[in-house]
C-alpha cells in the first residue's frame, strides 16, 4: 500500500494541517448556516425598507444632525459654502436615481447639508448684537408686543424703537424687562421705561444650558429690570402689524383668561388658563412641583395631548349636530365638513396658546391627520411625524436644543410607532352582551392609557435625567388615575366653555372644567407625597443622550430584524452614562454666589439668595434634593459681615469678599478670592470678579493629583453671534506667593 494511502498516515496529515474533527467541523457548519440565515434575513429586510420607501423616515435625523453640527461649531460658518454642498449634494443624488445605494448615500449628505444650511441661514436672517450692559440706566420707548404676568413680578417685550443712555453703543431690537407686580401696560401700548440691563443670559456652569441662546433666536437683544414705572408716550413711528396682531391675540386671551377666573378659584383657575391660553404665569410654584414629581407636568405644556383631544372633541361635536339633520347628512360630506371644523379649531387654539414649539408640532401633526380624513386616508404615521418634524424644524432650526421639542418629538415617535404596531389589535370583536362589551370597551381603554403612559414616559426618560436631572417614577400611576379627568372633562368642557364664550353661556362649561383640574391636582399631591416620587439622577451626559436618541430611532424606524440594531446605541448609552467628575467649586458669573463641595460630598454655597437660578442648577446636576433655601447649604461657609470663608479640598481657603475693606486680609489669606468688587492690583490669591467672569463666564474648579484645574463655561476660541463679544483678558501683573494660584493665574 503505497504511503499517501494509509488511513493513519492521512489522519496525522490532516491533523498537522490542522483539520477539526468531525464534530468541531459540525458545529462549525451549524453556526456557518446561522451567520448566512441572518445575512440573508437582513439583506430581506433591508431590501423591503428600501422597496417601502422607509428610509426616507431617516431623512428629519440626518436634517437635525446636521443642525446639531452646525450648534456645534467653533466660528459661525459660511452661509454661502453651505448652500453650495447642499445643492452639489442634492443634484448628486437625483443623477444617481438609477444606483439605489449611491443615490441612499448622496441623499443621506443632502440631508445632513440641508440642516447644516438651513440653520445658518436662519442665524444671518436674525443677526443682532448681543448687547453689553452700560454702567448707567437706560431709557427705552418702543410698544409692547408680549406681556407675562408672574408671581412676584411682571415681564414684558419692548420692541424698540428708540434707546438713550451712556455708554450704550447699539440699539437692540428688542428687550425684555422686569417690572413690578401689575404695572405692565397692555401689548400694543407705546411706553417709555427707565431700565438697567444686566449681563447677558449664560450657563450656570460649563455643560449646562445656555440660558442666552433662545433669547437672541427669538431678537431679544438684552435683558434687565425696570426702575419705575411706564410713562405712557405717543410715538410717531406706525405700530409694527407683528405688534398689532400680538395685541389682537393677547386681548383674546386675557378676556378668556378673566371669565375662567371668575367662574373658577385657585390653583384650578391657573391651571385652567395655562390649558386653555397657554399663560402658566397663573400656575403656583407648588402645584408645579407636585405634577412635577408626579410625572403629570406634560399636562400643564401645550402639545399633542391637548391638540388631539381639542380636535378629536370638535370633530365629534360637528359631525354629530350635523348627523342629526338627516337633510345635511344625506346631501352633504359630514365628516368633511367636521375635519375642516376641527382644523380650524385647532389652528386657532394654536394662536391662542402662544404657538410654542410643541404646539406646532401637534398642530402640523393633526392638520395632516385631518387632511387624510378629508382625502379618505389615515395619516397617523411615522411619515407624518417625519413631515412636522422637517417644518418644525424647517422654520425654527435651534429648537433642536431645547428640551421640550426634544422630549415632545421622544414621546410621539415611540407613540406613533407603537400605534402602527397594535392596529391589528383594532380588528378584535367584544363579546356578546352588554356586560361583555362595558368590560371589553373599558378594559382596551385602560391598556391604551397604561401603554401611552408607558411608552411615553420611557421615551422622554433620558431626556428628561439629561435635562432635568429628575425622574418621576410613579407617572405611570399618576397618569393612570388623572388621565380619563384630563381627557373627559378637563379638555372638552375647556372648549366647550371658548366655544360658549362668545354667547355669554361660558359659566356653565369652566365650573365642569374645574372639577376635572381638582381630580387632577388631588391625584397629584397623592402621588407626589408617595416615598421616592422624586429620583434625582445624574451623569446622563450629552453622548449618553444622544446614544439613547438613536436607539429610540433604531427601534421605531426600523422593522424586523434591523430593529435589533438599536441595541447597539442603548449598550453604548447606559455605559457613557456613569456619574461623571462633578466641580469641587463653582462660581456664577454674578461673582456674589460661590459653592464649595465639601468633605461629605455635598455642596455648600455663599450667595444664594443672589443667584437662586444657578444653585438649584447647581444641585440638580449635583442629584442633590435640596432647595435654595435650604438652610443647611450655609454649613461649609463662616460669615461675616465682610464677607465668608470656607475650606476648600486638599488645603487653603475660598474668600468672598463682600466689602471692600475686607478685600486686603482676603488676599493675603486666601487662595481663591471671588468678589464683586475691585482687587487690589497685587493679590496673592487667583481672583475672579465681574472683569474675568465676563470674559469666562461661570467657571467650575477641580481638585485632582495634579492640583488645581480650571474649566470656564465660556471657551475663547468659540465665538459665535449669540455669545458676547468681549475684550482679551490683559495680561496678570505677577505678584502671586502661591504656586497653585500661579497655575490658575
Amino acid at each position: 500500500m503505497p504511503v499517501g494511502d494509509d488511513p493513519q498516515h492521512r489522519h496525522a496529515k490532516a491533523r498537522a494541517l490542522g483539520a477539526r474533527p468531525a464534530s468541531a467541523r459540525t458545529a462549525g457548519f451549524e453556526l456557518w448556516r446561522v451567520r448566512a440565515a441572518l445575512l440573508k434575513r437582513l439583506e430581506k429586510d433591508v431590501s423591503v425598507e428600501i422597496a417601502s420607501g422607509r428610509l426616507v423616515l431617516w431623512l428629519p435625523v440626518l436634517f437635525a444632525t446636521g443642525i446639531l453640527i452646525y450648534f456645534a461649531a467653533e466660528q459661525e460658518p459660511s452661509l454661502v459654502a453651505g448652500l453650495l454642498l447642499a445643492g452639489l449634494l442634492s443634484a448628486g443624488a437625483m443623477a444617481a436615481r438609477a444606483r439605489p445605494v449611491t443615490f441612499a448615500i448622496l441623499t443621506a449628505f443632502a440631508a445632513l447639508a440641508w440642516g447644516f444650511s438651513v440653520a445658518t441661514l436662519q442665524t444671518a436672517r436674525i443677526a443682532h448684537p448681543v448687547i453689553m450692559p452700560p454702567k448707567g440706566a437706560v431709557m427705552f420707548t418702543g410698544h409692547v408686543e408680549a406681556v407675562e404676568r408672574r408671581a412676584k413680578a411682571d415681564r414684558i417685550l419692548l420692541r424698540v424703537t428708540s434707546a438713550e443712555g451712556k455708554g450704550l453703543e447699539t440699539v437692540p431690537e428688542r428687550v425684555r424687562l422686569s417690572l413690578p407686580k401689575g404695572t405692565a401696560p397692555p401689548v400694543g401700548t407705546a411706553i417709555s421705561q427707565l431700565a438697567r440691563l444686566l449681563p447677558p443670559l449664560a450657563p450656570t456652569e460649563p455643560g449646562a444650558y445656555d440660558f442666552g441662546r433662545g433669547p437672541w433666536f427669538h431678537g431679544i437683544g438684552a435683558v434687565g429690570f425696570a426702575l419705575g414705572k411706564p410713562k405712557l408716550v405717543q410715538i410717531d413711528t406706525p405700530v409694527p402689524w407683528g405688534v398689532r396682531f400680538q395685541s389682537w391675540v393677547a386681548g383674546v386671551r386675557e378676556g378668556v383668561a378673566r371669565r375662567i377666573r371668575l367662574a373658577l378659584s385657585e390653583p384650578a383657575a391657573g391651571i385652567a388658563v395655562a390649558l386653555v391660553t397657554g399663560d402658566r404665569s397663573g400656575v403656583s410654584p407648588e402645584v408645579e412641583e407636585s405634577m412635577r414629581r408626579s410625572g403629570l407636568t406634560h399636562v400643564l405644556s401645550i402639545s399633542g395631548l391637548h391638540m388631539a383631544l381639542v380636535a378629536g372633541t370638535l370633530f365629534a361635536l360637528v359631525r354629530g349636530l350635523l348627523a342629526l339633520l338627516p337633510v345635511l347628512a344625506l346631501n352633504y360630506p359630514v365628516k368633511s365638513i367636521a375635519a375642516v371644523a376641527a382644523l380650524a379649531g385647532s389652528a386657532f387654539y394654536l394662536l391662542l396658546s402662544g404657538y410654542d414649539v410643541p404646539a406646532q408640532r401637534s398642530f402640523i401633526m393633526t392638520g395632516l391627520v385631518l387632511a387624510g380624513v378629508l382625502v379618505g386616508r389615515p395619516a397617523l404615521s411615522l411619515r407624518t411625524v417625519a413631515v412636522a418634524a422637517f417644518i418644525v424644524l424647517a422654520l425654527a432650526p435651534q429648537a433642536v436644543l431645547e428640551p421640550g421639542t426634544q422630549m415632545s418629538f421622544a414621546a410621539t415617535l415611540g407613540l406613533v410607532a407603537i400605534y402602527e404596531q397594535v392596529q391589528p389589535a383594532r380588528g378584535w370583536r367584544p363579546p356578546d352582551g352588554f356586560t361583555g362589551r362595558l368590560a371589553f370597551k373599558l378594559a382596551i381603554a385602560v391598556a391604551g392609557l397604561a401603554l401611552t403612559s408607558l411608552v411615553a414616559g420611557l421615551a422622554t426618560a433620558p431626556f428628561g435625567a439629561h435635562h432635568f436631572q429628575r425622574l418621576a417614577p410613579y407617572g405611570l400611576l399618576a397618569n393612570l388615575a388623572a388621565m380619563p379627568a384630563v381627557s373627559f372633562l378637563v379638555m372638552p368642557f375647556g372648549l366647550i366653555g371658548v366655544l360658549l364664550l362668545p354667547f355669554g353661556l361660558d359659566g356653565l362649561a369652566w365650573p365642569v372644567m374645574g372639577v376635572g383640574i381638582d381630580i387632577m391636582t388631588a391625584v397629584s399631591d397623592k402621588v407626589a407625597a408617595l416615598p421616592g416620587a422624586l429620583m434625582r439622577v445624574d451623569g446622563i451626559g450629552v453622548a449618553s443622550a444622544a446614544f439613547a436618541g438613536l436607539a429610540l430611532c433604531c427601534l421605531c424606524l426600523l422593522r424586523g430584524l434591523l430593529a435589533v440594531s438599536a441595541v447597539i446605541p442603548a449598550v453604548l448609552a447606559m455605559a457613557l452614562a456613569g456619574a461623571p467628575q462633578r466641580p469641587d467649586v463653582l462660581i456664577a458669573p454674578d461673582a456674589r454666589t460661590v459653592a464649595v463641595r465639601g468633605g461629605d460630598g455635598r455642596l455648600s454655597v455663599a450667595g444664594a439668595g443672589s443667584n437662586r437660578m444657578a444653585v438649584s442648577q447647581w444641585l440638580s446636576r449635583d442629584a442633590d434634593t435640596r432647595e435654595p433655601n435650604d438652610p443647611s447649604l450655609k454649613s461649609g461657609f463662616s460669615c461675616d459681615r465682610l464677607g465668608c470663608v470656607a475650606p476648600l479640598p486638599g488645603g487653603g481657603t475660598l474668600a468672598v469678599s463682600l466689602k471692600p475693606e475686607g478685600l486686603e486680609a482676603d488676599c493675603l489669606e486666601a487662595r481663591l478670592l471671588v468678589t464683586s468688587a475691585d482687587p487690589p492690583e497685587k493679590c496673592p490669591a487667583k481672583v475672579y470678579s465681574p472683569r474675568t467672569l465676563s470674559r469666562t463666564g461661570a467657571v467650575a474648579l477641580y481638585r485632582d493629583d495634579a492640583g488645581w484645574r480650571e474649566t470656564p463655561a465660556r471657551d475663547g476660541k468659540v465665538q459665535r453671534p449669540w455669545l458676547p463679544v468681549v475684550a482679551p483678558e490683559p495680561v496678570p501683573s505677577s505678584g502671586t506667593s502661591d504656586p497653585e494660584a500661579d497655575a490658575l493665574q
